[in-house]
């Protein structure tokens, strides 16, 4: 598989780029809570780790059954 084709495919990637997305919208609008999309934030990048934790996993996994 092709980076650019894994990156398109990545849970991991879309979680980031929604996070960049909703922060960049939420500090740009004025009386919005900071603490609101800060919250966001750590739950999206939670799921990035959780996420990364299920893949490592998975890899282990592989390789322990070769």
């Amino acid at each position: 598989m092709k980076p650019i084709d894994a990156l398109w495919r990545s849970r991991k990637f879309w979680l980031a780029v929604v996070a960049v997305g909703q922060t960049a919208v939420f500090a740009l609008l004025p009386g919005f809570p900071d603490e609101v999309w800060q919250a966001i934030n750590v739950i999206l990048l939670w799921l990035i780790g959780t996420i990364a934790v299920e893949d490592a996993a998975q890899k282990l996994r592989m390789t322990n059954d070769e």
